[in-house]
């Protein structure tokens, strides 16, 4: 199946890059490419649209006022040079919330988000795959553990090496904090800080000053803050 995407971004570059990554990613159509709300909107009257990546900054109508504008709108996946709007995104529901220069791993991340979103909207899957038959493989050492992502509760990076904290034991790996980010799905996994990523399946309580992850206390960062609320379904 091929969900069709729109991209309405007023800066060439910007849409020549994710076309780019998009190009990559099996499912994924292009149904066009608008430099302005004016133009996306009659594109959206001609064409059946899935999913658009929408900048946030734009001449004459910015993109949450054309979001807004849309009685039925596809989903939504918003780019943004701006770390400050994840707010909006939150009121307006989009899948997610990219910063540029966007990376392919993280748009990669948003798809399949969007992808998950989609299967369970259409029922076309029971449920896509059960969480403990999702694994990672994480190094440790010379040997590599087949990790239950449902086992993990959060990792934590220290000084020059990360430990993975699960349900029974702890693994210390030399794997950089980031690397194990893109091995993750969100959900469930969420980057609240530098140092740590979190398994929200396993949230006890949360508040603006941070999270209780299975009875230890973690912070959110200054940098992190706004889009890991965002993530977690919280306003700031």
């Amino acid at each position: 199946m091929k969900f069709k995407y729109l991209i309405v971004d007023d800066e060439p570059l910007a849409r020549k890059l994710i076309v780019s990554h998009a190009s990559k990613i099996e499912g994924l159509e292009l149904a066009g490419e608008c430099g302005n709300a004016i133009e996306a909107a009659n594109l959206l009257r001609a064409k059946s649209v899935d999913l658009i990546f929408l900048d946030v900054q734009m001449p004459a109508m910015t993109g949450f006022q054309f979001a807004n504008t849309l009685k039925n709108p596809p989903a939504i996946i918003l780019t943004t040079a701006f770390r400050n709007y994840a707010p909006e995104a939150f009121d307006l529901n989009a899948v997610d919330y990219l910063l540029k220069p966007i990376s392919f791993e993280r748009l990669l991340k948003s798809v399949n988000k969007f992808f998950d979103m989609a299967i369970k909207k259409g029922n076309a899957v029971t449920s896509v795959i059960q969480e403990d038959q999702r694994f990672v493989h994480i190094k440790v050492d010379r040997k590599i553990h087949k990790v239950s992502e449902a086992d993990i509760i959060y990792i934590e990076s220290l000084d020059d090496y990360v430990k993975v904290h699960l349900r029974e034991l702890t693994l210390i790996t030399r794997e950089n904090i980031s690397t194990l980010e893109e091995k993750l799905p969100y959900p469930p996994f969420v980057r609240i800080h530098r140092s740590f990523i979190i398994n929200s399946s396993w949230v006890k309580t949360l508040s603006s000053d941070g999270i209780e992850v299975n009875g230890k206390e973690l912070p959110f960062g200054r940098v992190y803050k706004q889009v890991a609320m965002m993530q977690l379904g919280m306003k700031s």
